[in-house]
């Protein structure tokens, strides 16, 4: 019997305002059985809140210890790679500074854990900067440093924001991307995510980020951890092979595909990815977990 129910949400237990049957029901079922779940969510346009307001205008109303998202890793990820980045500045020893190109709620939760995260105008000027040290001095070492860059979800993205990426990259800064979905499912389609954003810049560049929301297991280490779960005592069900399903089997847990989202039967193969079970949707999960068959 499994204790822990890990979630993707955007295409496996809603698609926009749609709350998709037998949610709820799930929901209960596990904590009825003694069973813990929680949300895992690459979405890093926006913070907890926004998804304790959906949740509470489909129904089903949460609390936050039982969300994780890419942002929070990526918070943690930052602070361990750059040591002293939440710290206050020093002139003997400047903390590592940021550019994000995502929206205001994700710039806002970095610089709520203390991360300086630079402006357009401020991350032009470092530019600016760096460019005339190195023409005035050759050596690399010498220049201003520029800001890492950060790649979130970015649903208020303009032009401005892809021309600075690319010159921070084609300078060689660190390069770090919340996730790599493709598309975030919603009610009327798949809208862009930021792995068409990736892409982009790629073509621009070269350069590819590191990843560190799903298909990255950190995640799923993190929420073992939190609520005191085995592996094998732990399943991972969403929607997308290439994340989700990733996510799970490379942190060694049991994984469901639903096909009420972005995930096809078909791209098994086509991302050389296989979920331990596949299922219509959630309310047929929750139908086997009453047959005794999970």
């Amino acid at each position: 019997m499994k204790k822990l129910f890990l979630l993707d949400m955007d295409g496996t237990i809603y698609l926009g305002e749609q709350l998709f049957d037998g949610t709820a029901e799930f929901l209960e079922y596990v904590k009825q059985r003694g069973g813990q779940y929680a949300f895992l969510t690459n979405n890093s346009s926006r913070g907890i809140e926004g998804y304790l307001a959906k949740m509470e205008r489909l129904g089903i109303p949460q609390r936050p210890e039982y969300f994780l998202t890419s942002t929070d890793a990526t918070i943690a990820y930052l602070k361990q790679r750059y040591p002293g980045c939440d710290a206050a500045h020093s002139s003997a020893h400047p903390k590592t500074v940021f550019y994000a190109c995502g929206t205001e709620n994700f710039k806002g939760q970095l610089r709520d854990a203390g991360l300086t995260v630079l402006t357009e105008a401020e991350a032009e000027a470092a530019i600016s900067a760096y460019d005339a040290a190195k023409a005035s001095t050759p050596c690399k070492d010498t220049a201003p440093a520029l800001p890492v860059l950060l790649l979130g979800f970015d649903t208020e993205l303009f032009y401005k924001k892809l021309e600075i990426c690319v010159k921070l990259l084609d300078r060689g800064v660190d390069y770090i991307a919340t996730h790599p979905d493709l598309v975030c499912p919603t009610e009327w389609g798949n809208a862009p995510d930021i792995g068409l954003v990736i892409h982009d810049l790629e073509v621009c560049t070269g350069r590819k980020p590191a990843i560190i929301g799903k298909p990255q297991p950190q995640m799923v280490y993190t929420a073992l951890e939190k609520y005191g779960a085995k592996p094998e005592e732990a399943v991972l069900i969403g929607d997308r092979l290439y994340t989700d399903i990733a996510c799970g089997n490379n942190a060694g847990i049991d994984t469901i595909l639903v096909l009420s989202g972005e995930g096809t039967e078909a791209d098994c193969a086509k991302y050389g990815v296989t979920p331990t079970w596949i299922y219509k949707d959630i309310a047929a999960v929750l139908a086997d977990m009453k047959a005794g068959k999970m």
